[in-house]
Formats: structure tokens, sequence, C-alpha cells
């Protein structure tokens, strides 16, 4: 069993993913979203597998980036872990002395900074499989890869060079807010905003410019290979991150089509090329938001995803109907030869599962 359920996370991700035997199975979370998805969909899912089972474990924990979107709901989850019965076996984040691939001292303030002392002072392991620094590609050898409890994980994105050119953004940020980057300040209640016509084909077409966030680049995403199944989770990360570690993947590993692709930046156009889903050809395509603040996904990025994937079939998941993603409903465009694609939607309070 490999299952993703994309849950309601406003305009952010939160994955909880299980895998395993059906009773317990072994789960893993990545990002919590905002506050509000913590208190809205996943603290309610916490609780009822507590109901059934005593405790909620995670093997592993990862929060992919410090954008508010994806952190924001990670600082509830950790202050609120133990009273919930919830167990971290591994937490993996970069914090601000990752950035220049160093362990770090104590810090607080201000999304990631604010995430830190949580870590620290938590009964978890920080980094563990790094020996405590960066959770990073090296820049040549194998790419880091490690089993949690029977799943495979092989790490993608980030390089040192997008940990670098976060630092001065992070830098920036906190001294904006009158603090010291890197040192402990008093954990705040209130979370901050973050960083800062056509057809398919026309629109597959259109001019692709690479994401230059900075907070985007340094975006933990990896490869998680189970039971004959293999999914990338694509974070935010850059498309460019992604293609040269594709790259390096052993050739038996690279021929094999995915069988899902958590799509980076939730479908932005900025984010898939053509290139990235010739890379990563999947049978099932992610994406998770609800087209809120930034109106994805991006028709450009559906459209090079039906053009770019040369699979007889592919399906489009949504984790909640926007009207953004709406437009790939239409059932004539679904069965037309050349794209030949499914759709499913999930709900604004539910989310979506999607079982492998």
């Amino acid at each position: 069993m490999f299952r993703i359920h994309m849950l309601a996370a406003d305009n952010g991700d939160c994955l909880w993913v299980e895998y395993g035997s059906a009773q317990p199975p072994k789960r893993i979370l990545i990002d919590a979203c905002t506050a509000g998805t913590y208190a809205r969909s996943l603290l309610p899912k916490i609780k009822s597998v507590v109901a059934a089972e005593g405790s909620c474990n995670f093997e592993l924990f990862v929060v992919t980036h410090v954008d508010a979107d994806h952190i924001g709901g990670a600082i509830e989850f950790l202050k609120q872990a133990k009273t919930q019965g919830v167990t971290i076996n591994e937490i993996w984040f970069n914090g601000y002395f990752h950035l220049s691939n160093t362990a770090p001292a104590l810090s607080g303030a201000k999304q990631g900074e604010m995430l830190t002392p949580l870590v620290q002072n938590g009964p978890w392991a920080w980094n563990k499989r790094f020996k405590g620094l960066a959770v990073m590609v090296p820049d040549a050898g194998k790419l880091p890869s490690f089993s949690f409890s029977g799943v495979k994980i092989t790490l993608l994105s980030p390089t040192f060079d997008k940990l670098q050119k976060l630092k001065p953004q992070w830098e920036q940020e906190i001294r904006k807010a009158g603090l010291v980057p890197g040192h402990a300040y008093k954990l705040q209640d209130v979370l901050p905003d973050g960083f800062l016509g056509g057809d398919v084909q026309d629109w597959a077409d259109a001019p692709f410019n690479e994401d230059q966030a900075e907070p985007n680049g340094s975006s933990i995403a990896f490869l998680a290979e189970y039971d004959g199944k293999r999914v990338v989770f694509g974070a935010d990360a850059h498309p460019s991150v992604l293609i040269t570690s594709q790259q390096r993947l052993p050739p038996a590993t690279r021929a094999k089509p995915l069988d899902a692709f958590k799509l980076p930046h939730h479908a932005s156009q900025n984010n898939v090329s053509k290139e990235l889903v010739a890379a990563f050809p999947a049978a099932h395509y992610l994406v998770s938001t609800n087209g809120g603040t930034f109106h994805h996904p991006d028709k450009e990025a559906i459209a090079r995803v039906l053009v770019g994937c040369k699979a007889a079939s592919k399906t489009l998941h949504f984790n909640c109907p926007s009207d953004y993603n709406a437009p790939w409903r239409n059932v004539s465009l679904q069965q037309a030869a050349k794209w030949n694609y499914q759709v499913n939607y999930g709900t604004a309070t539910g989310g979506w599962v999607v079982d492998l």
C-alpha cells in the first residue's frame, strides 16, 4: 500500500503519505501549510489516528522550505505534538545555519527561525541522516539515499548553491524585524506573511522562464520508492535542479516512469517546463493548492504536462476545486486523442487521496 493524502491546505502543501500494511501503516508528513491548515485539516486527521491506534507516529517529517504556505502549520504541529500523541522519528528541515552547511546553534524568530527552537528543543532527530548538517545534494558523487522503514528516499534538491542564494534574503527578513539572524528569540504567536487565451498547445509553447525565488530554490525535494512504486515530491524546487539530479540517478532508475509526480510550486508556469515533464514522465500528476494568492495552477504548466507526457493515459489530481483548475474538467478536452487524460478533484475540506 502506498497512499498520498493531499490535505485541504489553503494555497500550499500538506502531504500525508502512508505505506506498508494498512493497519497500521507507516507515515511520512511533508509540510504543514498554514497555521489554519493545521487546525482545520492536519489536527483532525492526527486525532482520528490517535483514537484508533493510541498514538500517531511519523517516520519522517519534512519541512521543505521556509515559505509560509509550507511551514506555517509546522510551528503549531510541533508545539502540540506531545500533547496530541504525536511522535516523529526524524525531521528534515534546513534552518539558518544550514544555509552555510554548518550545524545550527539555537535560533528563533520569523518562520524558519521560529521553527528552529521547536525542532532543537524537541525529542526529535534533526537532519540525522546528514549528521546534523544541511539536507542537500552534493556537487558530485551519488545522490543521498536512505531507507525509512522500507521506503527508499533519494534526495533531488536543494544544492548548496541554492541554499547560499537564500541566505541574504533570510538575513534581510530577520533584520527587518529588528532581530539577529541565527540567534534565539521568544516564539511568536502570530505568523508573518512569508517571503516575498489560446489552446493547450499554445499554452504549452509559451516561453518558459525558470523561477528565481530563493526560498523555492532551497526546497527539499526527493524521489520516494516503495514496493515498486515511485513518486517524486517536488516541493517548490527549481526545475533545472531536479533535471540535473535526475541525470545523476542510475540508468535503470532513470528509465522507469514515475507512478506519481507532485508538481513543483503548485504547478506554476515557472516551475514546470517541458524538459521537466520529459525527465519525469508519470501516470499521475498531483497539484496541491486552492488557487489563493498566486492563482495556481497556471494553464501553461498543466498544458506542458499534457503535451510533454507521452504516456498512453495520465491523470491529473487536484486536492480541491478552484477557478484556476476548473478548465481541465472539460470532457471533450479529456477525451481528445492527443491529450487523453483523466482528472480528479478533492474537496475544500477533505482534500484528495491518491492510491497507487
